[in-house]
This record gives structure tokens, C-alpha cells and sequence, in this order.
């Protein structure tokens, strides 16, 4: 029997941290989770995690994300799970996707759902559901950039798997090509 993986994206710091280091972050999110689960494994679902940009500020903005949002509602077995934005002062804070995802890892791996999860962010905040769910008997792997990473991950995750320009050469969305997702942000 394969091994079931989930694969829990944490969209906002996966954006930040590719945009850092690589300049881009237009992800075909399918050819991605699969290729972090690998052709041994069985991918049950993937999750996608992010707070909904307002139309007041950046419409450009806004509106990628939705596009992004659309192609990945209409994906087989990818889940969108949104937090929202909190005005604070003159910026926008992230409110909830942290918590929607540490719970879902934990409920996840309470009903025995999967057999290894797969983190995606570089959050040392996550280190806390990392611990609680390799003590439930999960295996945790965590998938980030090198610079987006806190130290904590590796003293918990079972696994790190580094998203640099190798990883993610085959990853892209290639809009000629008309494959995959349009994921214009996080």
C-alpha cells in the first residue's frame, strides 16, 4: 500500500519567499505537489492557504488573485482555505491562515487521514502542529526556499526538502504552453 501524502501550502509565504529568491512565483500548484510527493507516494489532497487581497488597494493585484483562486477551486483534490486581511494602519495584516492550517494538519492526522504531511512555508511558528502531529505517529516534511526557512524547522520536521531553481525548474506555469494553474499570486 503507497504511503498517502498532504500537502499544506502556506500560499503567502510561499509568494514571498520565491519572489526573494527567484524573482517569480507563477506555480503550476498540481506539477508541484506532485513532484514533493514523488512517484512512490500517493498524493490525497492538497490544500492552499491565503487571505483574500481587498479590490480597494492593488485591483491588479486583487484580481490575479482571484484568477488564481478560480484555477485552483476547479483543481481535483486541491482545497483553497481562506484567512482575510485586517487593516493596520497603513498596511495589510494576514489574520487565520496560520491556525486553518495548523488545525487541518492536526485534524488530518487525527482521523488517520494521511501517513506523511508536507508543509509547505518556512514558518518557524508551524514547528508547534510539527511536533504535536509526529508525536500522533505522521511523518512531517517541510518544503521551503533556503533563506525563508527558520532554523526551528529542522529540529522537527522529519524531512526538509530545499525549493531552489533545481526543485522548481519543472514546477513553473508556463502560460504558452496552456498547462496547469495560472497562479499569478499568493
Amino acid at each position: 500500500m503507497l504511503e498517502r501524502v498532504m500537502v499544506f501550502i502556506d500560499g503567502p509565504n510561499l509568494y514571498r519567499t520565491l519572489m526573494q529568491e527567484m524573482g517569480d512565483a507563477r506555480v503550476d500548484y498540481v506539477k508541484f505537489s506532485n513532484k514533493l510527493v514523488g512517484p512512490d507516494r500517493r498524493l490525497v489532497r492538497t490544500y492552499y492557504y491565503t487571505a483574500l487581497v481587498p479590490r480597494t488597494g492593488n485591483v491588479l493585484i486583487h484580481d490575479n488573485q482571484q484568477r488564481l483562486l478560480q484555477a485552483l477551486r476547479r483543481t481535483p483534490y486541491v482545497h483553497v482555505r481562506l484567512g482575510r486581511l485586517e487593516r493596520r494602519g497603513g498596511t495589510y495584516v494576514e489574520k487565520g491562515v496560520d491556525v486553518q492550517l495548523a488545525v487541518d494538519m492536526l485534524r488530518h492526522a487525527y482521523r488517520g487521514n494521511y501517513d506523511t504531511a508536507i508543509l509547505v512555508s518556512g514558518d518557524g511558528d508551524f514547528a508547534a502542529v510539527i511536533e504535536a502531529v509526529t508525536e500522533m505517529g505522521k511523518s512531517v516534511e517541510v518544503a521551503s526556499t533556503k533563506t525563508g526557512r527558520s532554523d526551528r524547522l529542522f529540529d522537527v520536521a522529519d524531512r526538509i526538502i530545499c525549493l531552489d531553481e533545481a526543485f522548481m525548474a519543472d514546477c513553473w506555469f508556463h502560460p504558452a504552453r496552456g498547462a496547469g494553474n495560472n497562479p499569478e499570486i499568493g
